[in-house]
């Protein structure tokens, strides 16, 4: 979830408004003021790109999240002799990993791992255990996620940052506190619509039953994990889980965390049984510029197990029957439990972060990079940016209208801020973080965990 503060945008908005408005025949206009090319700090850790048929070639395109290139590169790459049968494993199963195909990502690396150097191959050899740690969680073996997580400490703890480590522990740590919880389970009675109504931010949310409980949750995709705060934990009778570990916000401000299971929740048609949540302080979820108190957000893994969500502009559909075909070309990848849309800006696909609990679009300075000549003439500007953890100013950039191409569908992208600088956020990695309000023109949008697709249009069977 992601609030931008409208309070904090720069005047100069305003000012450029006022002044495309004066004038006529008559006017005398104020002299033009030359405004300097866009300046775009480097994205952090960045690389250069080795030639294409390089045997590091699909090694760098993982680092970029390249995600489309690299099952590009996937098909016809098993013709190559120079690509080796570890090389095609590796790809081949960190990328299902990508797809939301955890236990063949499972079956291909598990194996693969016993026949990897790890001083030789000591960067696949990271990745690959990351990897599998991610699909354990998404498969609820959370002891087998802390396992392989401390092996990387183990072996390469003593070459990695001071911050790599503290966050690498921080993963360790919460799924430590999880290992003996049961695995999640989720059931469907039949497909189903219930309204989405909108809370005092303007978030949507849905009404969740926690035994004689009945509250609102907020729906939100950019949430890792369910998240509850330490009142409403108290509220529904749950055991607290101590882990240790801390959660990022999305001004990059570490927030405290315990865990907990929910024996079983209810929403329309569905039933979770043995749902993680965060549970954060209270103080954590507050908003208090409008004296708003969030109490629960229903994120991933559980959005996730329902299969086909068909999200309106004021009803949620579930089906978990895929709606797509075999054929359909796959947008929607994972990166741990973040959801990423490929879209089309002129002529490249980017992947961005979704995030339906984000009120405006928010690119990043890898958007600022790749695409300065739409920035060109406009005048820096701030804005403030809030979530778990507080809010941050930024400056950057702000585009009237950004056209996309998503699922071959065209959007207009109204008023979208560009960040200059790097930031600590979640999704830096990414060339932004796409709020629910794109679909707006559309009605909806529909996003399937199955065929692993995102379309535009709340498409309701």
């Amino acid at each position: 979830m992601l609030v931008l503060r409208r309070g904090l945008i720069g005047s100069s908005v305003l000012v450029l408004a006022a002044l495309g408005a004066a004038g006529g025949p008559h006017t005398r206009r104020p002299p033009v003021r030359a405004l300097p090319d866009p300046t775009c700090e480097a994205p952090s850790g960045g690389q250069p790109a080795p030639a294409a048929d390089s045997p590091n070639w699909p090694d760098w395109l993982l680092r970029e999240h390249r995600y489309v290139a690299l099952a590009d590169w996937m098909t016809t790459a098993g013709t190559r002799p120079a690509v080796s049968p570890e090389a095609l494993a590796y790809v081949r199963g960190v990328l299902a990993n990508k797809q939301n195909q955890n236990a063949a990502s499972i079956r291909t690396l598990e194996p693969l791992l016993a026949r990897l150097d790890p001083v030789a191959d000591s960067a696949r050899v990271v990745v690959v255990l990351k990897t599998l740690a991610d699909d354990y969680l998404k498969t609820y073996r959370y002891g087998d996620a802390a396992l392989a997580l401390d092996r990387i400490v183990r072996q390469y703890g003593a070459t990695m940052t001071a911050t790599d480590r503290t966050d690498l522990q921080n993963d360790i740590e919460l799924r430590r506190a999880l290992r003996s919880a049961p695995p999640q389970r989720t059931t469907v009675s039949s497909p189903f619509t219930i309204p989405l109504r909108p809370d005092a931010l303007g978030l949507r949310e849905v009404m969740v039953h926690v035994g004689r409980d009945s509250s609102g949750w907020i729906f939100d995709t950019g949430a890792n994990l369910s998240t509850i705060t330490e009142g409403m934990a108290r509220r529904l009778g749950l055991h607290v889980i101590t882990s240790g570990a801390t959660t990022k916000g999305i001004t990059g401000a570490s927030v405290p965390n315990r865990v907990a299971v929910i024996p079983e929740m209810r929403f329309g048609g569905a039933r979770v049984r043995n749902a993680i949540v965060l549970v954060l302080p209270d103080s954590a979820l507050d908003v208090p510029q409008v004296h708003f108190q969030i109490t629960a957000i229903l994120g991933y893994p559980v959005l996730e197990s329902l299969g086909r969500l068909a999200i309106g502009t004021d009803r949620l559909g579930v089906d978990l029957r895929t709606g797509e075909s075999a054929t359909d070309s796959t947008n929607l990848f994972l990166d741990n439990l973040s959801p990423l849309v490929a879209a089309k800006v002129g002529d490249s696909t980017r992947l961005f972060h979704f995030d339906s609990g984000a009120d405006a679009t928010l690119l990043t300075v890898r958007f600022c990079r790749a695409y300065t000549s739409l920035l060109a003439g406009l005048d820096t500007t701030s804005i403030g940016i809030g979530g778990a953890g507080g809010a941050q100013r930024y400056v950057g950039y702000r585009l009237a209208q950004l056209p996309v191409v998503i699922g071959g569908q065209r959007a207009e992208l109204d008023s979208v801020f560009v960040l200059r600088d790097t930031t600590r956020s979640p999704f830096e990695s990414y060339f932004g973080n796409l709020s629910g309000n794109l679909a707006g023109q559309f009605g909806g949008y529909t996003m399937d965990f199955r065929a692993m697709t995102f379309r535009l249009g709340a498409e309701v069977r």
